[in-house]
């Protein structure tokens, strides 16, 4: 806990891969219509750009420029899509550090007081040692890109993480004055429709892959997860006639793009096959370059799949 911070923010920046595919989509629907031109929004971001962790913060988020290191520009677009970035940067303090150190406090102030610490007392003396600690820990951080899909009134960000996601529209809501969006629902039940596919026929544009997820709705806790196995089994489909449900689904859509699908609409492990990469390829002169050729074939071809598979589940569900 001794070291000293350091601000690497230069040589994080640069951590920018050759290829910006998505592996995880979380999907929000815009419920009102707001201004999501590019103008506004660099305008809006670089108000609220990310700074490092100052000594006595135990955790700072902010916008950066999508391509890193290669731009300045808080927004990228293409063809009507518009790319962000946030990056959180937070102290690492490890709980058994921390009360390693308030241990010895106690035990100090045990000895001195001659007599034993009370509780109000100790957790004053650990809030104490944090602080100490703050501006002495190292760091930490992480990016989370998304992009607004405005014709299709959608927001898609990268992460299969609820918790992620919600701080990432805390913070855009703050930034931008209002954020009117909720989690992408169909009309359809997820878990039925994916469950009819796994015991009769997919639909043309989808393939089953090798793993799933099953649930008995009755108890929760009753799961079966399947890998690397043939799902059209005896054994899978005993599980489906004795009432589970499916969760997740492993599938590939038009041989293009491999993902799992769960019963909440979240797309996990997002892979896109070489043949779409391959349309990305060409005389790129740098990485800025790539990025955006990156880019503008993974938006349109995540439109095509995300329209076809909320078709495929009854469409949209609005209020």
């Amino acid at each position: 806990m001794s070291a000293q911070v350091r601000d690497n923010s230069h040589l994080f920046s640069n951590r920018i891969n050759i290829k910006m595919w998505f592996k995880n989509l979380r999907i929000y629907r815009l419920t009102k219509d707001i201004d999501l031109s590019p103008e506004t929004l660099e305008a809006a971001l670089a108000e609220q750009n990310f700074s490092p962790c100052a000594n006595m913060d135990f955790s700072k988020y902010g916008w950066v420029p999508p391509l890193g290191k290669n731009s300045e520009m808080y927004t990228h677009s293409t063809s009507g899509y518009v790319m962000i970035c946030a990056r959180k940067q937070e102290k690492i303090l490890p709980p058994a550090a921390v009360n390693e150190v308030v241990e010895e406090k106690v035990l100090d102030f045990e000895q001195e007081q001659t007599r034993p610490i009370y509780r109000n007392e100790k957790r004053t003396l650990k809030e104490d040692v944090i602080h100490s600690l703050l501006p002495r820990a190292l760091t930490r951080s992480y990016l989370v890109y998304a992009y607004f899909d405005p014709a299709s009134k959608l927001l898609i960000i990268d992460s299969a993480s609820a918790n992620k996601c919600e701080e990432f529209m805390d913070h855009l809501r703050a930034t931008l004055g209002s954020l009117p969006v909720v989690p992408l629902k169909c009309h359809g039940d997820a878990a039925n429709i994916m469950t009819h596919w796994l015991q009769d026929t997919a639909p043309k544009t989808i393939e089953l892959d090798n793993e799933c997820e099953l649930q008995n709705p009755r108890e929760s806790k009753n799961i079966v997860r399947c890998k690397n196995q043939e799902l059209e089994s005896e054994e899978i489909l005993t599980h489906l006639k004795a009432g589970k449900r499916v969760t997740q689904l492993a599938m590939v859509w038009r041989e293009a793009i491999r993902f799992i699908l769960t019963d909440d609409f979240v797309i996990k492990r997002l892979r896109f096959e070489e043949i779409i990469q391959e349309q990305a390829e060409g005389e790129a002169d740098d990485r800025a370059t790539q990025f955006d050729q990156d880019f503008a074939v993974m938006v349109l071809q995540l439109h095509e799949f995300i329209k076809e598979l909320l078709e495929e589940f009854g469409g949209v569900e609005k209020d």
